[in-house]
């Protein structure tokens, strides 16, 4: 076993960690090895990194990202500075000589899609009648009517559909648990058109697949933000700031927001555990929620949530 497969063991069986985080350090641990090239042999010189060798590493790879994905990568890499010192592939643990930066919670300020942009980026791929468009169709119509997590689109299964009953089996990328959601009409029929005219009838349990050879899932984010990409083009849009499956989801929430569903309901919809971890919803749009009466949660909210905890 490789020494990455064998930290990611490590991480489910010793840390207890979900599949999610392991894929995220297995990552970080990747890009180290590749950075370090040469020095990375498990035998003789990974042995000899240095705390100077970690600052390198960050010094290339931080620059640029939000704080929070450097407090991923960060977080990624003294988990497996803590592996490597463990299975004594070190004989020191440098994981100490790692700081993160501090993460503020709702710290940005979440980035929505219009519901103009939102019908425009649909309606691009709609007029698309090729089997990838009536994949993204299907794809675009989960994110803009769920608000669904770029991991839970990739992973939903031909079983997690259930036609009869008319509800959808959605597996929370973050946690794991799973919730039923109903199958609306147009997602129902966007589906059908795409499992029966788009998708190769192949053997794999996935619903979403991609293109172009080797058949296979989609399976990392990048996809299915190339799929958003490419139909904003052709929608003709100009979209200032991040535009991933993450502005459907905060588009979604917007409105909802705006025809005042409570908190707890929009939290179970977009498959938050807590009210808590859904009010940075509340930060979308000042001006527009200054229009509609919301009960926004005060401090015996906050009070029964931490109870709760």
């Amino acid at each position: 076993m490789g020494l990455i497969e064998s930290y990611g063991q490590w991480l489910i069986d010793v840390r207890g960690l979900s599949e999610a985080s392991r894929v995220k350090c297995s990552r970080v641990a990747r890009m180290l090895l590749e950075w370090l090239g040469d020095r990375a042999n498990k035998g003789t010189s990974l042995a000899d990194i240095t705390v100077a060798d970690i600052d390198g590493f960050l010094n290339w790879r931080v620059p640029g990202l939000r704080r929070a994905t450097r407090a991923g990568v960060c977080l990624g890499l003294r988990s497996f500075l803590r592996y490597l010192f463990w299975a004594k592939v070190v004989p020191q643990d440098l994981s100490f000589a790692l700081k993160s930066p501090p993460v503020y919670q709702h710290a940005e300020i979440p980035r929505a899609f219009s519901e103009s942009q939102v019908k425009a980026i649909v309606a691009a791929a709609q007029a698309d009648r090729s089997a990838k468009g009536l994949r993204d169709h299907a794809i675009l119509l989960l994110l803009a009517t769920y608000g669904l997590r770029s991991g839970e689109v990739m992973g939903l299964r031909l079983t997690d559909i259930d036609w009869r009953a008319e509800t959808l089996q959605i597996r929370q990328s973050k946690t794991g648990v799973e919730s039923r959601l109903p199958l609306v009409a147009p997602v129902a029929q966007a589906l059908l058109k795409y499992l029966r005219h788009g998708r190769l009838k192949v053997s794999i349990p996935h619903v979403f697949l991609r293109s172009r050879a080797p058949i296979q899932p989609l399976s990392h984010v990048s996809a299915l933000n190339g799929i958003i990409d490419r139909r904003i083009n052709e929608a003709g849009l100009t979209v200032v700031g991040r535009h991933g499956a993450h502005a459907f989801r905060f588009a979604r929430a917007l409105s909802l927001l705006q025809a005042a569903v409570p908190m707890k309901a929009i939290g179970d919809v977009l498959g938050h555990r807590t009210v808590a971890s859904a009010e940075i919803y509340l930060r979308l749009d000042t001006a527009d929620l200054r229009s509609i009466s919301l009960n926004l949660p005060g401090k015996d909210h906050h009070a029964s949530v931490a109870k709760e905890s």
